[in-house]
C-alpha cells in the first residue's frame, strides 16, 4: 500500500473540497477545524472498541436500491437478495442451516481474522434487487442446469458485480460516518488514501454497471468471455466477486491496482464457485474490452495443471474477496494450524504494509480450498 508521506501527499483532503463527512461545509471549516483539537489520551480505544465502532458503523449504511436496467419494471418491494443463491448454493455446504465466514478480530494486539458462525438466510445478502428483478434476472442460473452459456456466465457475473457495487457504496458511507463521528480520522493517511482509493472504485464501476446494461440491452453476452471448470465432486466452499485482479497465473502484471491516477480505469474480473449436488463449477469471466485480463482468461484456459489452476482461484478469492463461505463440518475437522493457513491467506486485506501484504501473497499462492471436499456420503 502506499502510506508514505511523499505518496499519500496528493491524497490529502483540499482544504476548499467538499467534507468527506457529506456535512455539505468545506474540508477546512469542518472536520479539519474539528479534528485540531483532537487528545489521543482522551479517546484511548483499544484495537478492540476500534473494530466494533467500524463494525457498528458500516452496519448502518445498509440501503435498499434495485440495480436493475430496465427501473419502471421495478416493485416496491426491495428484497434481501443473495449473491450466492440461499437454497441452492448455501445449502449445498451448511449444517444445521449454517456456514462459516471469516471476521475481523484483535489477535495478539494486530488485526486478524476469525471463523464465525452465520444462518444461511442471511449470509452473502444484500438489498440491491426487488423481488420482480430478482427473480426474473436470475432464473436462468437458479432455476435450470448450467449448460455454459454466455447469458448465464453474464448473469453470474453481473449479480457478483451488484454485491460488490453496493458495497462499495456502503463502504464510502461508512467512511462519511466515521469522518463525522470521528473527525481527526480526515488526517490519517491512511484512511485518507482508503477513502480516495474507494472513490475510485465507485467510479469504476459505474463504468461497468454501464457496460453490463450495453449487453442486456443489445443482448450481446458475447461481449463477455468466460474460464469455465467443471470439477467432478462438491467443494465445501463457495464464494462469487467481483474484484480487479493484478497478476495472471504465471504471476505476469495484468493491471495496476495500486495506481490511483484518476484517468485511469481499472476493471474487474469476475469469479464464481459454485458447488452443486455432486460437482462444482468454477467460472472466471471479464469483458472482451478489457484486454488487460485477456491473456489470463487465455492462460487459464491453455493450462493442464489442474493443481495450479486451483491454487490460483484460491488465490483470486483469499487475496481479493471478502463474499466467501465455507461449510462449518469441514473447518472444524481442520487442525489450528490448518485453519490458520486459511486465515494468513485471507489476511492481505488487512495488511497495510508491504511486508505483511507480500507474506500474505505468499501463503495465498500456496493454500488450494478445493481441498475442501464435501463427503459425498
Amino acid at each position: 500500500m502506499f502510506t508514505t508521506k511523499k505518496v499519500a501527499k496528493k491524497f490529502k483532503f483540499e482544504p476548499y473540497e467538499d467534507c468527506p463527512c457529506e456535512s455539505g461545509q468545506k474540508y477546512k471549516f469542518c472536520c479539519y477545524e474539528k479534528g485540531k483539537s483532537y487528545n489521543k489520551k482522551e479517546l484511548n480505544y483499544t484495537p478492540g472498541r476500534i473494530i466494533f465502532e467500524s463494525q457498528k458503523i458500516f452496519r448502518e449504511t445498509d440501503f435498499e436500491t434495485c440495480f436493475a436496467f430496465n427501473k419502471d419494471e421495478c416493485t416496491k418491494d426491495i428484497i434481501g437478495a443473495h449473491s450466492l443463491q440461499n437454497n441452492g448454493v448455501l445449502d449445498k455446504i451448511s449444517i444445521d442451516n449454517h456456514i462459516y465466514y471469516l471476521t475481523p478480530v484483535i489477535k495478539n494486539n494486530v488485526p486478524s481474522l476469525k471463523f464465525e458462525k452465520v444462518g444461511k438466510n442471511q449470509a452473502s445478502k444484500f438489498t440491491g434487487f426487488c423481488k420482480n428483478h430478482d427473480k426474473s434476472y436470475f432464473s436462468c442460473i437458479e432455476d435450470a442446469d448450467y449448460v455454459k452459456s454466455d447469458e448465464q456466465n453474464f448473469w453470474f457475473a453481473f449479480r457478483a458485480f451488484c454485491f460488490e457495487f453496493h458495497r462499495k457504496k456502503r463502504l464510502k458511507k461508512h467512511y462519511s460516518k466515521l469522518f463525522k463521528k470521528f473527525p481527526h480520522a480526515t488526517r490519517d493517511l491512511q484512511i485518507q488514501l482508503n477513502y480516495r482509493a474507494c472513490e475510485l472504485d465507485l467510479k469504476d464501476k459505474e463504468l461497468e454497471y454501464r457496460r453490463f446494461q450495453k449487453i442486456y440491452e443489445d443482448r450481446s453476452y458475447n461481449k463477455m468471455e468466460s474460464f469455465i471448470k467443471v470439477l467432478p465432486y462438491r467443494v465445501g466452499f463457495t464464494g462469487t466477486t467481483a474484484v480487479a485482479v493484478n497478476v495472471d497465473i504465471e504471476g505476469e502484471k495484468t493491471v495496476d491496482i495500486y495506481d490511483y491516477d484518476e484517468k485511469l480505469f481499472v476493471p474487474s474480473l469476475y469469479i464464481s464457485v459454485i458447488p452443486k449436488e455432486t460437482s462444482s463449477i468454477i467460472i472466471v469471466s471479464r469483458h472482451i474490452d478489457d484486454t488487460c485480463y485477456e491473456a489470463l482468461i487465455d492462460k487459464l484456459k491453455r493450462n493442464t495443471n489442474l493443481d495450479v489452476i486451483l491454487k490460483y482461484i484460491t488465490f483470486c478469492l483469499a487475496e481479493f474477496s471478502e463474499n466467501v463461505y465455507f461449510c462449518p463440518a469441514l473447518i472444524d475437522k481442520l487442525s489450528n494450524s490448518e485453519k490458520d493457513n486459511i486465515v494468513s491467506a485471507f489476511i492481505s486485506s488487512l495488511s497495510v504494509t508491504p511486508e505483511l501484504r507480500f507474506r500474505s501473497l505468499i501463503k495465498g499462492f500456496r493454500l488450494n480450498l478445493f481441498d475442501l471436499k464435501m463427503d459425498e456420503n
